[in-house]
């Protein structure tokens, strides 16, 4: 081998593993990594001194204590990997100028993205070069890990060509270059930056909008109070909502249909059945699928019937006689016929049922309304209610005279927002606390009000986020409109990504924790019940621009396309649409892929090979999978299995509700994996001693399989957090799981277990322990002495500390 070349590789090749470990860039404005990029260069410019110069040096950027600890161990792995190198200086000082030139207008150029479609290119191209420096790094990593393991220490396996790492360097140094060239070009200028320090007080979270939440809606609600209380001598009336985006549709519904469940409206003849029906986008514009989510919110259970009359007997029995109570909330496409569809099993109903719907469309409203109702069009908030609105959030309920520095700016502010609640309280989350006037001007004159397709005040709340929140924020565009989602899964996917940068003292899901918190108490998330979220529409579109090229999501409104640059994809269209499925088929000719999230909206399954199951073996940098929707043979299956043991990069893999899975010996190669979730595969009755090489994993699903043993080889997971094994046949724990030391969750509910080993006794990091419907007859004293403890479902009783 070339000395020479190897030197000036390995030396690119540590410079870029110090940007890798601090964070993964993946949306603009990359300030921290590139600063980070900055003095990690100094540091490793004296590497060749000593072999202990060289750890040294690498100690000094990572501090080893709670998650660092993780990091830290990469970074030695590849310091050893490189340790007797030569750097070459020149080379390094050029490439950190080009960066640190590109980072100077970063500001500047997501700025004026909006705009000019030429920078918004220029954002997509340093993101691109970014992402694959990010992938090398990767590649590094793992061969540094595997090097460590081996007994034969080599520079590369056969596997990794020293040639081919040259070449990928030399591609994104003239990436980078390029770049840079454009930057004069562009007009971009240094030092322009508007962001407001991030800085904002947390509110309490609930699943409906609060009565005092909302401001000039009073006789709205009554309207339509008089509509529900109203007969007419028909079986169902319908009253439509209809408004723009973020007017406040859905919070009114959901302020009258709370008041309903809560007994404030009182009626002779209440409701028997109420129901809140979410439309997803244009997705759900068929009688069946419609008909399907009505009976399934009716009857609080699924349905396997494929027979749309079938389907309509069902729910007209489940309705007879009795009266009802529907919100169809977010309409979009329900023409008439579609309509008098959905309505037939309405008629079996007893008199004075009501149905609301919201929509944005008047067309949609026009065609829904009976003879005895009315349209509801709910306008713009008056000035004095957006002021009222804005005042409550971004003054923390103080009454904003004693701000006079600051109530004229902020009332023209909320001119601007021209009446729509939702940039309202935008903005106000925004500017919550921030009593600095220069920064509430910056907000009033900025030019993004100039736009009118894209919501002004939406933007302006991204723009100022933080870099690590608006990577999360893009990163949510995979989730189609109206989708819910668990908020620990999201997490796990931003784990998954390496968008949680490590803190001190902190578990990287209570980052991610905190990171939800951040983005929620802007409004960029709305959240249901405990653990669920979706995204308003606004800010889904949102998510949507800003995530660019890098996010294509397969719906039944996709227009966008796959590209080089595509790094994540979501499929939630049905398989057999030819415009996903020509999508689809092109899988294979992107292989820098990191996420393939396949999610089922409406209930139905694949069942044809729409993904040839050995392509995905060739999406090399694959880090998420979920697919559990997709419906392969035996034999494809089999073969889905080879393929993904064959992703090095996996960290996120989902296969429930597999009832083919009767083994996994192929996913314990996969060493990265940090999240596998198996739940309710029925077929799988045993584990592989080779689970223990699964040594980065982090939270396991093993509920509702057929395991009874557990491998002792389980307690070598030494990074697990958390441990689902509820409604297993598990009767025995191994003494071993008392050395999962950083376990903060362990489910064994629903399980024959009698006796819970007093190693357990060890795990003094355990917060909560579910042992409820067990023939547990005792529990040993050590688990009382978990000082941690949050919470023991113990049998069918619940006991609770407080820390």
């Amino acid at each position: 081998m070339d000395l020479g070349n190897w030197n000036r590789m390995s030396t690119r090749i540590l410079v870029l593993s110090s940007m890798h470990c601090s964070e993964c860039v993946v949306q603009a404005n990359p300030t921290r990594a590139w600063n980070l990029f900055n003095h990690s260069l100094v540091e490793e410019m004296h590497l060749t001194r000593s072999k202990t110069d060289s750890f040294a040096s690498v100690e000094k950027l990572h501090n080893p204590t709670g998650d660092n600890k993780v990091l830290f161990a990469d970074v030695h792995s590849i310091v050893d990997f490189v340790r007797q190198i030569k750097v070459d200086e020149e080379l390094l000082r050029q490439l950190r100028n080009k960066l640190l030139l590109a980072n100077g207008v970063l500001d500047d150029a997501e700025r004026q993205q909006i705009t000019k479609p030429d920078v918004r290119e220029w954002l997509e191209q340093l993101k691109d070069a970014i992402q694959k420096a990010e992938d090398l790094v990767d590649d590094i990593k793992i061969e540094a890990d595997h090097q460590r393991g081996s007994r034969v220490r080599k520079f590369f396996s056969s596997r990794f060509s020293v040639k081919d790492v040259e070449r990928r360097i030399q591609n994104i140094i003239k990436s980078v270059n390029d770049i840079v060239e454009d930057m004069n070009r562009l007009g971009l200028r240094e030092g322009v930056q508007t962001s407001i320090p991030f800085q904002i007080q947390r509110s309490s979270l609930n699943i409906l909008a609060k009565e005092s939440d909302v401001y000039g809606r009073a006789a709205e609600k009554q309207t339509i109070i008089k509509f529900l209380l109203s007969y007419g001598g028909h079986k169902f009336s319908v009253m439509p909502l209809v408004g723009m985006g973020g007017i406040g549709k859905t919070t009114l519904a959901q302020l009258v249909y709370t008041d309903v469940i809560d007994g404030k409206v009182v009626m002779e003849k209440p409701f028997v059945i109420k129901a809140w029906i979410t439309v997803s986008d244009e997705s759900k514009s068929d009688v069946f699928t419609l008909t399907k989510a009505i009976y399934e919110e009716v009857t609080l259970s699924s349905t396997d019937v494929k027979e749309t009359f079938l389907l309509q007997h069902k729910l007209k029995e489940a309705l007879q006689g009795k009266k009802f109570l529907f919100i169809l909330d977010n309409v979009w496409n329900v023409d008439q016929e579609i309509w008098d569809g959905i309505q037939t099993p309405f008629e079996s109903a007893a008199n004075g049922s009501k149905i609301i719907v919201t929509t944005r469309v008047s067309n949609i409203a026009k065609d829904l309304a009976t003879v005895d109702s009315q349209v509801l069009r709910l306008k713009s908030l008056t000035e004095a209610d957006c002021w009222l609105l804005f005042s409550k959030h971004a003054f923390n309920n103080v009454d904003p005279s004693s701000y006079p520095h600051l109530e004229e700016i902020g009332k023209n502010i909320v001119r601007k927002c021209l009446g729509n609640p939702l940039a309202v309280k935008s903005l106000a989350c925004l500017l919550q606390s921030r009593l600095n006037t220069k920064e509430w001007e910056d907000v009033l004159t900025n030019d993004i009000w100039d736009l009118n397709d894209l919501l002004p005040a939406l933007w302006l709340s991204y723009y100022n986020l933080p870099p690590h929140l608006k990577r999360c924020f893009a990163y949510c565009s995979i989730f189609p409109k109206d989708f819910y989602f668990p908020k620990d899964r999201l997490i796990l996917l931003w784990m998954a990504q390496g968008l949680l940068q490590p803190q001190n003292n902190m578990t990287l899901e209570e980052v991610g924790e905190q990171y939800f918190e951040d983005l929620t108490s802007r409004s960029f998330f709305l959240v249901y019940g405990d653990n669920e979220f979706k995204m308003h529409d606004l800010m889904n579109d949102l998510a949507t621009f800003v995530s660019g090229e890098s996010c294509l999501r397969l719906d039944d409104n996709c227009s966008g396309n796959l590209t080089r640059r595509t790094r994540h994809i979501s499929w939630v269209g049905h398989p057999m649409r030819h415009h996903i499925a020509q999508k689809l088929e092109r899988l294979s000719e992107n292989n820098v892929l990191h996420t393939l999230f396949v999610l089922d909206n409406w209930g139905q399954r694949a069942t044809q090979h729409v993904i040839n199951p050995e392509r995905l073996g060739s999406m090399q940098y694959l880090r998420v999978l979920s697919a559990s929707q997709l419906f392969f043979s035996f034999g494809g299956r089999v073969k889905l299995l080879k393929s993904i043991g064959r992703l090095k990069h996996l960290r996120y893999l989902d296969l429930s509700y597999d009832k083919r899975i009767k083994e996994i010996p192929e996913i314990c190669n996969l060493c990265n994996l940090q999240t596998l979730l198996l739940r309710y595969c029925s077929s799988l009755d045993k584990l592989p001693e080779s689970i223990g090489n699964l040594k980065h994993l982090r939270y396991l699903d093993l509920s509702w399989t057929q395991i009874a043993n557990i491998p002792g080889t389980l307690g070598n997971l030494h990074e697990m957090r958390t441990l689902d094994l509820s409604y297993t046949q598990i009767g025995k724990i191994p003494d071993t799981l008392g050395n999962l030391h950083e376990l903060r969750t362990l489910d064994l509910s629903w399980t024959p277990i009698k006796k819970i080993p007093e190693p357990l006794g060890n795990l003094h990091k355990l917060r909560t322990l579910d042992l409820s419907h067990t023939p547990i007859e005792k529990i040993s004293g050590t688990i009382f002495s978990l000082h941690e403890l949050h919470t023991l479902y113990e049998c069918n009783r619940r006991l609770q500390w407080l820390l």
